[in-house]
């Protein structure tokens, strides 16, 4: 009897862990929203994801179980400056990049928070 709870305890934290949390997220993800005015940003998800802990910090407002990539929510509206004020429902994608890199990176006070600090400044030709 103890032989068969213990079993189906580690068969249950298994499918716990490997539910949880995917193994086929990509390791880095290239952002290159403003490719014409900015080089591309490589996102360390692997590293993201490790510090976060848990994929709903960062994939909200989601279904349970599921991690859909933030452009399968928010719209490519491209919003010079990102202003917390108007956030709302429809917030573009780059603002929610931002609120959500800027917003953590200024609450655990580590990490990029400047534009150049991520984005790489092509020069004009």
């Amino acid at each position: 009897m103890r032989l068969t709870v213990l079993s189906m305890l580690c068969v249950s934290i298994f499918l716990f862990i490997t539910l949880a949390y995917p193994t086929d997220a990509p390791e880095i993800i290239t952002l290159d929203l403003l490719s014409k005015r900015y080089g591309p940003v490589e996102f360390s998800h692997g590293y993201h994801a490790e510090m976060a802990g848990d994929c709903a910090s960062c994939h909200h407002h989601s279904p349970e179980g599921t991690t859909p990539s933030c452009g399968e929510c928010h719209e490519p509206i491209i919003v010079y400056h990102y202003d917390p004020a108007q956030e709302g429902p429809r917030l573009g994608l780059k603002g929610a990049y931002h609120r959500q890199c800027l917003g953590c990176h200024q609450e655990i006070e580590s990490g990029p928070v400047g534009c150049t600090d991520c984005h790489e400044k092509k020069n004009k030709k």
